[in-house]
């Protein structure tokens, strides 16, 4: 392959902020020159007595350690003053898939001893035109699998402990985007067919997540809310899947601004209303309907915002979003359902 069209596809790269300038310096400095073994960076670990496997279990360290002090918030005893830490599950599954993906990429293939290699050369003619054995399988296929371990569980970490929102299309989108450059790869060096079956069954289910854009928090199942008075309201309601039907009609409560935020990942989203309430809507669908006081809308990343204001009562500040499902708010009297 001519180094050429390496060298313009980073060029072509700049307009990205200046990726390209970047990217090419980090390859440089990584990739051994033609007829070296190592690369500039691994010369210089070498020559401090660190190993590639050392500077790897260093870094998945780092990334521990940037975890532990990144917990979520502690829990204070008023009575002793003491606090509680509580570890984050999420954050410490997507250090445990960096892990196995580092594993993975650290993998290696069994190597015939040396005395079964001599016997082989020492083999009698006749055993020399027996048929050749088939080629050794392709590690290509377990690297691209660590890699994309790694890439999900640093977006996973991204978005626990540096509090970047990633949406679930957004993994599958990372994942593809690997198996694709592995793919790639593999057009010139190593085998790896079995990466087009997987992204095959990855695109339609990529395809699907890509309208989940509504925060995977919460249970699975059917809920419902009527909160009376103040002490009762939240000020967040969420669900992964199923049906969330918030009341709202018989509540009671003197203030004027009412901010509620609700969401279903997949499933409905209902919020029945007391009748000539005030309101400012921001409804977010991304693929399904919103129906909004009898005004219904279908399709695919939907977004619709509503306000109505009359003279009494409170104002109900309403952000509502279904990844995939529908979004309703109806007005009814009291009691109703």
């Amino acid at each position: 392959m001519d180094p050429l069209l390496i060298r313009i596809g980073f060029v072509g790269l700049m307009i990205f902020g200046g990726a390209g300038l970047v990217l090419y310096v980090i390859a440089w400095l990584l990739i051994p020159a033609e007829g070296h073994d190592a690369s500039i960076v691994e010369g210089v670990l070498g020559r401090l007595g660190l190993t590639s496997r050392r500077v790897g279990w260093l870094v998945v360290a780092v990334v521990a350690f940037i975890f532990l002090i990144n917990l979520s918030p502690t829990s204070v005893d008023l009575s002793s003053g003491r606090e509680t830490i509580f570890l984050d599950p999420a954050a410490l599954w997507a250090v445990v898939i960096i892990v196995a993906g580092f594993l993975l990429l650290r993998r290696r293939e069994t190597v015939p001893p040396v005395s079964a290699v001599a016997a082989t050369e020492a083999a009698p003619a006749r055993m020399l035109a027996a048929p050749a054995p088939p080629r050794p399988r392709s590690p290509l296929a377990w690297y691209v699998y660590g890699a994309v371990l790694i890439t999900v569980g640093l977006l996973a970490l991204a978005s626990q402990v540096g509090k970047v929102r990633v949406e679930p299309g957004q993994f599958f989108g990372a994942a593809l985007a690997v198996i694709g450059i592995g793919l790639v790869i593999g057009a010139f060096w190593g085998r790896a067919r079995i990466l087009i079956l997987i992204a095959l069954l990855l695109l339609p289910v990529a395809t699907v997540a890509s309208f989940v854009t509504a925060p995977l928090v919460g249970g699975v199942g059917d809920y419902r809310y009527a909160p009376a008075n103040f002490q009762e309201l939240r000020t967040e309601y969420r669900a992964i899947g199923g049906r969330i039907v918030l009341d709202l009609t018989g509540l009671s409560v003197t203030a004027r601004h009412i901010q509620i935020a609700a969401s279903v990942a997949v499933g409905e989203l209902r919020v029945i209303l007391p009748p000539q309430a005030s309101v400012q809507i921001d409804a977010r669908v991304g693929a399904g309907s919103t129906i909004i006081f009898d005004q219904r809308d279908d399709g695919t990343n939907l977004q619709d915002r509503y306000v109505r204001q009359h003279a009494s009562g409170p104002t109900f500040i309403l952000d509502l979003e279904s990844g995939i499902g529908v979004v309703e708010i109806v007005t009814q009297p009291p009691g109703g359902f």
